[in-house]
C-alpha cells in the first residue's frame, strides 16, 4: 500500500467526523506492521491531540494482533521501540492522553519494565478513570507484583473494582499456566457420589436411563432429556454410553441466592473441589451467562476470586465452563477428550446428530443377520452407529448427493461389509435388505419440499424389498408415516418424539406383520 495512503489515514485520525476517524483506524490496523513506523512517527511529532490518541490506539491494536500473516506481524524490535516511546510518554499531564499511553502499553504484553512503571503509577494515582485503565493494562502485562498492588486498591468505584477483579483473574491464570501449563481434565480420576447431569434429545431420556454405565447411580429424569444422577467412578466411564450429548457436574445451591453469590459459594465449596480434583495444570474457568452485562460478569468474577483465589478466571482457554441452572451450578468440562464419535472425519450440513443416530441404532434391536439399508445415508452416521451397536451381515448406504457419499466413505473407513452407492435410492437395485434405518431429509432438503410423498414411496419400496423386516426412521411427519405404515401392513412397535417446536420429529419403529 503506498505510503501516501497511510499518511492520509493517519491525518484522518484527527477528523471531527467519527465515521471518517473510525474508518481510518480500521484501515491502519488492517495494514499491520506496514503502518507501525509511520504511526510511531506521528506519535513523536508535535501533537495534534486527537491524532496522537488515535495513533496510540491503532498501535495498541496492531501490537496485540495474532495473525499468521507475516505482513501483519510486528517485529520484537518494533515493539521494543514503541515500548520505549510509551514509557517516556507515560506521565503525560493530559489525562486522556495518559490513558491512551497506558492502554497501548498494556497491549504490548508481559514485560518487567512496563509492569514496574505501571505499578508505580498505580500506587501514586488517585483518579478513578486513570485507575480503571491502569488495572486493565496491569491485567495484560503484570505478574504477582501487579496482583499484590491491585489487591490494595483503595478506590470504591464499581467500575474500578470490576476492572481490578478482571485483571487479578487474568494475572493469576497466566501465572498458574506458566507454572503448571494449560490445564486439562483428568478423565481417569475415580470419583465417589459426585452429582452429575446428562442431556440427550427430549423424548430419549427413558432410553438413556436403560443404557447408563454402572458408575452412574440414583439416576432419574428430571426434565425431558435431562438425567440427574451420581457418578461413582471415573468421568471417562461415561464414554461407554453413546446416547448423551452433554455431561456436566452439578453443585446444588440455595435458590434465593443471586448468580454472584451462587457462583462464589460453589467455587468455595464442592464445585471448587471438583475443579481442583479433576484438573491437571491450571484450573481455569469461564462464565456462560449470555444475558449478563459486562459489569455483572466482572462483579461475579470479583466475588469468585475472593472466594477461591486459586481458581483463576480465564475465558480464552478455560478448562471449565460455569453456568447457573435452576437450583444448581453446572460445571461443563471443556478440555476433556470425548472420542465417541471420532469416526466423523468429514461432516456435512444437516447430518444426523451422532447421539440421535446411536439411539436409532440401538432401537433397531441389532441381529447378526441384519442387512441394514440407509437410503439417505448422508455422512454415514447411522451406519457407523449401527456397526458399533451390534453384529450385522451387511451395511448399505445410498444417497443422491455425491458429496454425501464421499463423506460417508471417509467416515466409514475401517468398518467391514459396507456398500455405498451414489444415485436415487428409491430406484437402485438392492438385495437381501431386512432393516431400513434412516433419518430422511425434510423441508428444503426434500426435492419438491414434500416429505410425505417421499416417505410414502420409501415405505412402498421397503414393502418390495423386505420380508419380516424392520423400519427405524426419524420421521418429520409422524402422524402421516404411522398412518402410511398401517395402511401398508406394518405394525407400530414404539415411537419417541425427539423434535423441537420448530421440527416435529419422531423416531419410529415398525415391523412387517407376517
Amino acid at each position: 500500500m503506498p505510503g501516501t495512503d497511510l499518511q492520509t489515514w493517519i491525518n484522518e485520525l484527527d477528523s471531527d467526523d467519527d465515521k471518517v476517524a473510525g474508518s481510518a483506524r480500521r484501515r491502519l490496523v488492517a495494514q499491520g506492521a506496514t503502518a507501525f513506523e509511520p504511526l510511531i512517527a506521528a506519535v513523536n511529532k508535535p501533537k495534534i491531540v486527537a491524532q496522537y490518541r488515535g495513533a496510540l490506539r491503532v498501535l495498541g491494536d496492531i501490537a496485540s494482533q495474532r495473525s499468521s500473516s507475516d505482513q501483519t506481524q510486528v517485529t520484537s524490535a518494533a515493539s521494543e521501540s514503541l515500548r520505549e516511546i510509551l514509557l517516556q510518554h507515560l506521565h503525560q499531564r493530559d489525562g486522556a492522553e495518559r490513558r491512551s499511553v497506558i492502554g497501548c502499553l498494556g497491549h504490548l504484553g508481559v514485560d518487567a519494565r512496563s509492569e514496574s512503571a505501571l505499578v508505580d503509577l498505580w500506587n501514586s494515582e488517585k483518579r478513578d478513570d486513570q485507575l480503571r485503565v491502569l488495572a486493565e493494562a496491569l491485567g495484560r502485562v503484570g505478574t504477582a507484583n501487579s496482583d499484590t498492588a491491585l489487591a490494595s486498591c483503595a478506590s470504591t468505584a464499581p467500575l474500578v473494582l470490576r476492572e481490578v477483579a478482571k485483571a487479578r483473574a487474568a494475572i493469576r491464570a497466566r501465572t498458574m499456566r506458566a507454572g503448571s501449563g494449560t490445564g486439562h481434565i483428568l478423565g481417569d480420576k475415580i470419583l465417589s457420589g459426585v452429582p452429575i447431569r446428562l442431556r440427550c434429545r427430549a423424548g430419549l431420556g427413558a432410553l438413556l436411563l436403560k443404557h447408563l454405565p454402572e458408575t452412574i447411580r440414583n439416576a432419574r429424569e428430571t426434565a425431558p432429556g435431562q438425567i440427574d444422577a451420581e457418578l461413582s467412578g471415573p468421568l471417562n466411564s461415561l464414554l461407554q454410553c453413546r446416547l448423551w450429548s452433554e455431561a456436566v457436574f452439578l453443585d446444588p445451591v440455595e435458590s434465593k441466592l443471586s448468580a454472584t453469590q451462587s457462583i462464589a459459594a460453589a467455587l468455595s465449596g464442592s464445585a471448587g473441589h471438583v475443579i481442583r480434583e479433576l484438573t491437571q495444570g491450571a484450573p481455569t474457568w469461564r462464565l456462560q451467562l449470555p444475558n449478563a452485562s459486562r459489569g455483572q460478569l466482572l462483579d461475579i468474577i470479583r466475588a469468585a476470586q475472593n472466594a477461591a483465589a486459586d481458581l483463576p478466571n480465564s475465558p480464552g482457554d478455560a478448562v471449565w465452563e460455569i453456568r447457573p441452572s435452576d437450583g444448581a451450578i453446572e460445571l461443563r468440562p471443556r478440555f476433556w477428550t470425548d472420542n465417541r464419535f471420532d469416526y466423523l472425519r468429514n461432516k456435512i450440513p444437516a447430518m444426523t446428530h451422532p447421539p440421535l443416530a446411536a439411539a436409532m441404532a440401538l432401537l433397531s434391536q441389532p441381529r447378526a443377520d441384519d442387512v441394514v439399508w440407509d437410503p439417505f445415508c448422508g455422512a454415514g452416521t447411522e451406519l457407523a452407529e449401527r456397526a458399533k451397536a451390534g453384529p450385522y451381515a451387511r451395511l448399505i448406504g445410498t444417497d443422491r448427493d455425491e458429496t454425501a457419499i464421499k463423506a460417508a466413505r471417509e467416515n466409514l473407513t475401517g468398518i467391514d461389509r459396507v456398500t455405498l452407492e451414489h444415485g436415487d435410492s428409491l430406484n437402485l437395485r438392492l438385495q437381501g435388505v431386512n432393516v431400513l434405518l434412516t433419518n430422511p431429509p425434510y423441508g428444503r432438503k426434500v426435492q419438491g419440499s414434500n416429505p410425505s410423498q417421499l416417505l410414502r414411496r420409501l415405505f412402498e419400496r421397503a414393502n418390495q424389498l423386505m420380508k419380516n423386516g424392520r423400519i427405524i426412521i426419524c420421521s418429520p411427519v409422524p402422524e402421516e408415516t404411522r398412518a402410511q405404515a398401517k395402511e401398508l401392513g406394518w405394525k407400530t412397535i414404539e415411537y419417541y418424539p425427539v423434535g423441537t417446536d420448530a421440527h416435529n420429529l419422531e423416531v419410529q419403529i415398525f415391523a412387517q406383520q407376517v
